[in-house]
């Protein structure tokens, strides 16, 4: 993924964008695959650099959905869907410039 993703004009989008990405990896592993979802300059996405970038309802939402993917990888939903079986855990590996 890349930090342009992290951002929509839709309230969730991005969100749901890693949702289903790490869902998708997590089927490439049940598959028997090697996978990993790739988050490329997340502090450029859902960062917050000093007092001249806003805050939206999507940087909120990219920061709760991934600290919930950290809480539980094994539980990943996707809106309007409940699955009971458990999905793989994916390794999720971020890049940044500035983590300060």
């Amino acid at each position: 993924m890349s930090a342009g993703e992290l951002e929509s004009g839709n309230a969730g989008e991005p969100a749901k964008l890693i949702r289903q990405r790490y869902r998708e990896a997590a089927d490439m592993i049940k598959k028997g695959k090697m996978c990993c979802l790739f988050v490329n300059d997340l502090d450029a996405g859902a960062g917050r650099m000093g007092g001249t970038t806003q805050y939206t309802v999507n940087n909120q939402m990219v920061n709760a959905t991934l600290m919930n993917i950290a809480d539980n990888p094994t539980n990943v939903q996707l809106p309007g869907m409940y699955n009971k079986e458990e999905n793989p855990r994916v390794p999720i590996i971020v890049t940044g410039n500035d983590f300060s």
